[in-house]
């Protein structure tokens, strides 16, 4: 169905922080990386245990939802498409 595991990538520059972040679809998961250290790599992201702190664990919330609400789209997007052809092809 996805041609990658991965969805677009979300940037955030705020509050001093640099951030990326990407919805992993084979993990079902958010995982967010620190641009200004990037050798830490990747962390999955979970909104209930937040952040190391308040600034931090805003953006990092704001990155969760715009990550999921993003691949929520495109998986509907990708519902319409499927039931469009199923349709034509009968």
């Amino acid at each position: 169905m996805y041609k990658s595991n991965y969805g677009n990538h979300l940037l955030s520059f705020s509050e001093g922080h640099q951030l990326i972040a990407r919805y992993n679809r084979w993990d079902d998961s958010v995982e967010i990386a620190d641009l200004d250290a990037i050798d830490m790599g990747w962390t999955t992201y979970d909104p209930s245990q937040g952040a190391s702190d308040d600034a931090l664990t805003l953006l990092c919330d704001n990155l969760y939802d715009r990550c999921l609400l993003q691949e929520l789209g495109l998986f509907s997007q990708e519902i319409k498409n499927t039931v469009k052809n199923e349709v034509l092809a009968e």
